[in-house]
């Protein structure tokens, strides 16, 4: 199959150029009109598949408890409805065992298979969590994270778990971050109070990333700095964030992207399981109240935040248009950054030959016009 546009996304330029995709492959790429194409999508944008590492869920459920059917209408809603042809499930604090089952589940899905987005394995973005900044998570279910724990979520998932958040200052120790590092899962410092010190302590031991920037975080002060001052500060460590302007306000979405430049960014969605619903609807979920609100955001009661109906294509779209942040960043931050932070960038995140052929076509409102994932079309 070929396809073509006048603004194919290669070499961090858009480019008037056509694809060959065979057996799931990106095999060949050409000059625009090179061959007769099999689908010309005009001025559209060809992009390398969205990577969305931080999701919680969708239509009324999430990771933490997941059923395998669930888990599939899922991954076709993100495809379909997205362009995100690669996702992380993200547990959040809740009662350890529900955790362990949700993963269990959506590794039994994986075994299973199924049509839609790629899942490149689990995220538990909780139960490490520190009391002051957990944000809309359980307190009640924390845990402090052991080598014993990480081992019960390995078998779990059947190896599926390759991403860990944890809140650095709850430690005794980093041991448990060097043995994540041993096991090949990342590390990320979220939901923390951790000052400056203490995430130097956790970046030396293997910590790669942060959490939602600002989000659930130690902040930025001039003679105390946090967990936040530490994202902006380590060149070499990935940064989430959530480009929405309400998580973050625009002006210092710009600024992340200023500091952790095109090759460190990486913007998530952190929807939860009122993605898909009705903005302004108030819903139960998981025995608490969650309300839409009318920016996409979910506010508890009392109005803290607690995850959003945010969809990645739309955050790219505010990033670029209303944040300014340049395209190259922006883009990179959704396709290759979150490739190389998991360690696919070797065959998912850009448009190369050889490559995964997971792609998808935006029209100019940045909604997916069709998405492929290993070169079929989803939509």
């Amino acid at each position: 199959m070929i396809i073509q546009s006048s603004s194919v996304y290669y070499n961090e330029k858009f480019q008037p150029l056509q694809l060959e995709i065979t057996a799931g492959k990106i095999v060949n790429i050409m000059p625009y009109n090179t061959v007769k194409a099999d689908k010309d999508y005009g001025d559209n944008w060809i992009l390398p598949g969205l990577i969305d590492i931080h999701n919680h869920g969708c239509l009324g459920c999430d990771a933490n408890h997941a059923t395998v059917p669930w888990v599939k209408q899922w991954m076709e809603y993100l495809a379909k409805s997205e362009g995100v042809t690669s996702t992380l499930p993200s547990t959040s604090s809740c009662e350890y065992q529900q955790i362990l089952s949700g993963m269990k589940n959506i590794a039994q899905a994986v075994k299973e298979g199924y049509k839609g987005c790629n899942i490149l394995g689990i995220y538990s973005e909780g139960p490490f969590i520190c009391q002051k900044y957990k944000g809309a998570q359980s307190w009640e279910n924390h845990l402090i994270p052991t080598n014993e724990i990480i081992d019960e979520m390995l078998t779990a998932s059947n190896g599926l778990l390759n991403y860990v958040m944890l809140a650095p200052e709850m430690l005794e120790n980093m041991d448990v971050i060097k043995y994540c590092c041993r096991k090949n899962i990342k590390v990320a410092i979220g939901h923390s109070g951790a000052d400056f010190a203490t995430c130097d302590k956790a970046h030396q031991a293997g910590a790669v990333s942060f959490t939602h920037t600002f989000n659930g975080m130690s902040g930025v002060h001039h003679r105390n700095p946090g967990a936040a001052t530490a994202a902006m500060y380590f060149e070499d460590m990935y940064a989430e964030l959530i480009g929405d302007g309400v998580h973050v306000c625009f002006p210092v979405c710009k600024i992340l992207a200023k500091a952790k430049g095109k090759d460190r960014l990486i913007s998530v969605t952190d929807s939860v399981a009122f993605k898909g619903f009705e903005l302004g609807k108030e819903i139960n979920v998981g025995g608490q109240i969650r309300i839409i609100c009318e920016d996409g955001v979910g506010r508890m009661p009392d109005g803290t935040i607690c995850g959003s109906a945010n969809k990645l294509n739309q955050i790219l779209r505010k990033e670029i248009e209303n944040a300014g942040i340049d395209q190259v960043t922006a883009i990179n931050s959704v396709t290759c950054n979150p490739a190389n932070l998991l360690g696919f960038g070797h065959r998912k995140g850009y448009i190369k030959e050889n490559y995964d052929a997971d792609i998808v076509v935006m029209d100019a409102q940045f909604n997916p016009v069709q998405t492929y994932i290993a070169g079929e079309e989803m939509i």
